[in-house]
């Protein structure tokens, strides 16, 4: 931690949890690294990896996004979102579910997406990417995984990449599925982490993912500035709401200490 920012390392001696933070501007060689390579809990980031999949089978033709899937009882599970709370089960787009899998993080839509794409096609992208510490292996239940049950794992270097990818156009090519993801993500509805105390002028499309000890936040930042990941993973979260705003201050940290460096002058250095 010595190596970090004075800043940076103040702000994440303020959180009452351990965190992984991996932040990097996607036009500049400059990043900041903490625990970034530990694997952990994903929770709902992981959901990322469903999106992104689904859109390079949109993109490619592979799937039409209007396709629709019924909802059924059965498919119905506990944990966030809407659809398990609506009395009439209506007939969903692919679209439609990719949009509650990330703006309510519903987990009755993940499960959809997952069967309908198929097990292998994550781990065919996570592997391509060369995301080495994630991994989907069951679908969401509104809980952790019951022992003997296998856990949905990730880092945050592996999430800053899965995104850095999807920004520079190597999953899904530029064009209007691309900019159609990147609008999904921004109209993400839970922004009290990364999102919560940077600028007004700083757009930002990001997935959060909770368990009881487990608070994360990847995001996506395009700002006046320049572009970037920005990735807080937190473990052993004992309280929530305190851990949740110290990762809000810590976000606006490392957006400090990156506005600083872009402004820099060659004489500063």
């Amino acid at each position: 931690m010595l190596s970090l920012p004075r800043a940076i390392r103040l702000a994440l001696e303020q959180v009452p949890a351990r965190v992984s933070l991996s932040f990097c501007d996607l036009d500049r060689q400059w990043e900041i690294a903490h625990d970034a390579d530990h694997p952990v809990t994903a929770a709902s980031t992981i959901k990322l990896l469903v999106l992104v999949t689904l859109y390079r089978a949109f993109a490619r033709g592979d799937l039409d996004p209007n396709e629709s899937i019924a909802l059924t009882p059965d498919a119905v599970v506990p944990g966030s979102g809407v659809l398990r709370w609506l009395r009439h089960r209506p007939t969903l787009t692919l679209r439609d579910l990719a949009v509650l899998m990330v703006i309510v993080s519903d987990n009755t839509a993940s499960n959809l997406l997952i069967e309908r794409l198929g097990w292998s096609a994550f781990a065919a992208l996570a592997t391509e990417l060369g995301l080495a510490q994630t991994a989907l292996r069951r679908r969401f239940a509104g809980r952790a995984a019951l022992p003997g049950e296998e856990e949905n794992v990730t880092s945050a270097r592996d999430l800053a990449q899965l995104l850095a990818s999807l920004e520079k156009g190597k999953i899904v090519p530029e064009g209007p599925w691309l900019e159609d993801l990147r609008t999904i993500l921004t109209a993400q509805q839970f922004r009290d982490i990364i999102p919560a105390r940077l600028p007004a002028d700083v757009r930002v499309g990001n997935k959060t993912g909770s368990l009881p000890g487990f608070l994360h936040d990847a995001a996506l930042l395009w700002a006046p500035h320049g572009r970037a990941t920005l990735v807080l993973l937190a473990r052993d979260v004992y309280d929530a709401e305190l851990t949740r705003r110290a990762l809000a201050d810590l976000a606006r940290a490392v957006y400090d200490e990156w506005w600083m460096e872009t402004n820099r002058k060659p004489s500063d250095s």
